[in-house]
């Protein structure tokens, strides 16, 4: 199978836009924020031993029951379809492991060739990585205060809240995928100004063709000058402080800070609570789902930690 292909960055920093491109390539089959792929795979190694497609149907019935994943509910309806459990059982013949399986299964929700996933955290990437070795992944950067001001009205959230996610995808930016090949980094404006040199990028490291891309461009044209309406809804103090709890990495990232003149830090335990507060009831709801889900792995991305 070729590469999958991945897009992530921060809610609010364009990745629906960019889904929207990309998903659209005759030959793409892609899932929106779906929770099979890591999900899935916790799911798998938990079932044991798979000896034939009874075992795989069994598994089948697990995800649907299990995985809560509302956007993609398409996604699992297939799992009932015969000919989409004997082609994962034909691709598990041919490659042992999850990864077949999955594969196959988001190739037949649009009869495709390649698959792929727009990600809601950049900290699942190396989860990821170890079930896809060669993905490749587009890693949409966004100036924090625009981030932050659509945040705000989308979710409601809190300026340390929305910051926090911010400065998490900086970091692993950053500090974490700088130099590695498979990661194409791009600044949202410059994607929306001219989505070709990514595309290019995009489709050229997982053999897909080029041929489409002023087609998909004309259906899903970018409009840099949106990006900039958070100017109209920030005030001067709330912009002074995302730039303080965002001040370094900004601009490393070339976003420059225009009020703040110094770095204001957000500890980490109030980090934590942040995070906590946050997602809290969503775990208390279904305790078992921590593990499936990363929790730990999530919280340590958050705070810093490995």
């Amino acid at each position: 199978m070729p590469p999958p292909l991945f897009i992530v960055g921060t809610a609010r920093s364009g990745t629906s836009w960019a889904f929207d491109l990309i998903a659209s390539h005759p030959e793409m089959s892609m899932g929106f924020e779906s929770k099979l792929p890591l999900e899935g795979a916790e799911l798998y190694r938990q079932f044991g031993s798979i000896t034939g497609p009874s075992d795989l149907k069994r598994l089948f019935t697990q995800i649907q029951e299990q995985i809560d994943d509302p956007m993609n509910t398409e996604l699992y309806r297939l799992l009932d379809q015969p000919e989409v459990l004997d082609s994962a059982w034909a691709a598990y013949q041919s490659s042992l492991g999850w990864s077949a399986i999955c594969e196959s299964i988001f190739c037949s929700l649009d009869s495709s060739t390649h698959w792929g996933n727009k990600l809601l955290r950049i900290e699942t990437t190396p989860d990821l990585l170890e079930l896809w070795p060669d993905s490749r992944f587009i890693v949409l950067t966004r100036d924090p205060r625009a981030v932050v001001a659509s945040q705000e009205v989308k979710f409601d959230t809190s300026i340390a809240y929305s910051a926090t996610y911010w400065l998490t995808h900086a970091d692993w930016v950053l500090n974490r995928i700088e130099n590695d090949p498979r990661y194409l980094v791009v600044d949202l404006t410059e994607m929306a100004t001219d989505p070709r040199p990514t595309l290019e990028w995009a489709f050229s490291e997982t053999a897909l063709s080029c041929e489409p891309i002023e087609e998909l461009i004309a259906a899903h044209p970018g409009d840099p000058k949106r990006l900039e309406k958070w100017r109209g809804s920030l005030s001067a103090d709330r912009q002074r402080e995302v730039e303080e709890y965002c001040f370094a990495p900004m601009a490393r990232l070339g976003y420059m800070p225009e009020l703040a003149t110094k770095h204001r830090e957000i500890s980490k335990l109030r980090r934590l609570w942040l995070v906590a507060s946050f997602h809290g009831k969503e775990l208390l709801k279904d305790p078992g789902s921590i593990r499936r889900k990363r929790v730990f792995k999530r919280l340590g991305a958050v705070l810093g930690i490995d």
